[in-house]
């Protein structure tokens, strides 16, 4: 079993302009994890699954105020490395937006973005 491949920092909520609560902070995939020997030789690559994961633990930690139900149209819009990326969850009410950043770039394409649905009560 890998070790957990991500850690949050920063995870406190703020309003943005429009009274969205967002939930922000770093995830850091391990390149010392044994998974990467795997997943691919010689050209480490985090599995999609890893970084879904990634954010449904920083859903919990956060305490966003949604218990996560469904996850819908993540897209991974390259292959990502190990290491650290920013993150940034938008908390709509019945959902929250999800986005993961290369850190330092401001005015940034996100590279991987999808929702996390709210579990019906």
């Amino acid at each position: 079993m890998p070790k957990s491949p991500d850690r949050g920092k920063g995870e406190v909520p703020e309003k943005s302009e429009d009274s969205v609560i967002v939930f922000s902070g770093v995830f850091y995939f391990d390149p010392a994890d044994p998974i990467y020997a795997d997943h691919f030789p010689g050209c480490p690559v985090v599995p999609g699954s890893l970084i879904i994961s990634a954010f449904l633990k920083a859903v919990q930690a956060a305490g966003a105020g949604i218990r996560p139900g469904r996850i819908r149209d993540f897209k991974f819009r390259t292959f990502l490395p190990p290491g650290e990326y920013e993150f940034r969850m938008e908390n709509r009410g019945n959902h929250l937006q999800c986005r993961l950043f290369q850190p330092g770039t401001d005015g940034r394409q996100p590279l991987v973005t999808g929702t996390i649905l709210s579990a019906c009560t």
